[in-house]
């Protein structure tokens, strides 16, 4: 039998029985309700002096719904405000409370009121905000890796010998890399440091070895550069002379492992909001590109305690 709340009426017979001395039970067969039903009604709304009277009764009902009622969420203007110049600054959930709690030392709201409210709420369904989000999905779901295709490298060194400050991001200088593909022959090839999660892109005119050789090389000979690791793709087979040109480790995931680099898989998909798969590369300069990196590395991170990736890198120069 589905549960419902009991009527005006039902009270009214509730008390009705009960002064004609009729037991819960019967009063429960009666109303084709459960005893415990009539049993709750009578101990919460009777009265020692007064006895159950429905009209009072039905009063603490009323007075109880309101209480319980549940609020509704972020209704305060001044918080939509907030969250919504966050989502349109490209900020996920996370960070738009993230970074709140840490400039003002007060809760926001949890992130995920904020999906909710995105996702849910007239005001978020009306204004189409899940676009606002890295991602861009109409509905919330699974995220899913995609499969590496694995071709000759020669030898390799895998990411299980990389150093142990590498794996638990204890220095800064530990990059990864990986190809983002477009539609034609360009690519974008992507660099993020482990440690600061600080992002580096360069356009290349298409995906061979020597374009990837060449856009590293350029990128990593200005930085601190002690490890870089990359997947298996046919881009990466001039490992050997990148490691010896930069005097560094070139450590590889294992075949069809390629969320063993997450921070530049979660770098392109911060990426591929500002370019889609479906964008034209050639029609994207590469100041367009430092544009990008440059406000991704603006941008408060969760895992760096709603710092950014520029103030990380920072305070590691002051140290």
């Amino acid at each position: 039998m589905t549960y419902k709340h009991l009527s005006s009426e039902e009270r009214e017979l509730i008390c009705l029985y009960h002064r004609r001395g009729v037991s819960p039970a019967d009063i429960a067969r009666r109303l084709n309700r459960h005893s415990s039903t009539i049993i709750r009604e009578l101990d919460r709304n009777g009265s020692r002096l007064l006895g159950y009277l429905p009209d009072r009764a039905q009063a603490l009902y009323k007075e109880r719904r309101k209480a319980c009622h549940p609020k509704e969420r972020l209704s305060d203007p001044g918080r939509q405000r907030v969250v919504l110049e966050g989502l349109l600054n490209g900020w996920p959930p996370e960070v738009i409370a993230g970074r709140w709690q840490y400039e003002h030392g007060t809760r926001l709201a949890c992130p995920e009121t904020i999906y909710r409210f995105i996702y849910n709420s007239p005001m978020g369904q009306e204004g189409n905000w899940y676009e606002c989000l890295k991602r861009g999905r109409k509905r919330r779901g699974k995220r899913h890796g995609r499969r590496v295709h694995s071709c000759p490298l020669g030898p390799r060194r895998f990411i299980t010998e990389r150093p142990i400050e590498a794996n638990e991001r204890r220095a800064p200088g530990h990059w990864e890399t990986d190809t983002a593909l477009y539609r034609g022959p360009q690519a974008l090839n992507v660099l993020a440091e482990r440690f600061s999660r600080y992002v580096a892109l360069t356009k290349v005119p298409n995906r061979t070895a020597a374009e990837t050789a060449r856009a590293l090389l350029s990128r990593l000979s200005g930085l601190a550069a002690v490890t870089l690791t990359a997947d298996n793709g046919s881009e990466f087979a001039d490992h050997e002379h990148i490691a010896q040109a930069l005097r560094m480790a070139f450590f590889f995931c294992h075949p069809y492992h390629a969320w063993e680099k997450g921070t530049v898989e979660n770098t392109i998909g911060r990426i591929r909001r500002y370019l889609p798969g479906r964008v034209d590369l050639s029609t994207v300069t590469q100041e367009d590109l430092d544009d990008i990196a440059e406000e991704l590395n603006n941008t408060p991170r969760r895992c760096l305690a709603f710092r950014t990736p520029n103030e990380v890198l920072s305070q590691c120069r002051c140290t």
